[in-house]
């Protein structure tokens, strides 16, 4: 049986297609980036990659006890793998945006496994690419509020739990 995860929010900006999963004390990127993966994994840092780089995308945090359930079948892609997070104090990096701390706190500093999931990726970029067919200027009050309108819809999932 499996308790509830302490879950988290956030609108993130994939600046360059990307965003970084960090650890607020040693924010230094160490993943590789992705190329045309949809996840890299370092030793203290997770890269997701988006399919555009003008929409926020929406990524939810959860810290579980032990490892959750398989996230269900509305999720196009799945990737576990293992980093050490020194402080437990989960951030993102949004490249030249800047970094949005303290996102999540984990239950102790220490080695975690992180399933990382996506979903809507490619309908969003296409979403938004198919925009540029229909407003001749981005300034366009019609584009902004379409584009806004995407937001959110793009989503990301990062349970944690510690590694045994």
């Amino acid at each position: 049986m499996h308790s509830s995860p302490l879950t988290r929010r956030a609108l993130v900006y994939p600046d360059y297609g990307v965003f970084q999963i960090i650890d607020c004390e040693h924010p230094e990127p160490d993943a590789p980036l992705p190329g045309f993966n949809d996840f890299s994994v370092g030793e203290r840092s997770v890269f997701l990659h988006s399919c555009q780089n003008n929409v926020l995308v929406r990524l939810d945090l959860e810290s579980w006890e032990t490892e959750p359930p398989e996230p269900g079948t509305e999720w196009e892609a799945t990737h576990t793998a293992s980093i050490t997070l020194p402080s437990g104090v989960i951030g993102v990096s949004e490249m030249t945006t800047g970094t949005q701390e303290n996102l999540l706190t984990l239950p102790a500093p220490g080695r975690y496994r992180i399933r990382m999931a996506h979903r809507n990726r490619r309908l969003v970029g296409r979403a938004y690419e198919a925009l540029f067919s229909q407003f001749e200027d981005t300034d366009d009050p019609g584009f902004i509020a379409a584009q806004r309108d995407l937001e959110g819809r793009e989503q990301y999932l990062a349970q944690f739990w510690p590694e045994s």
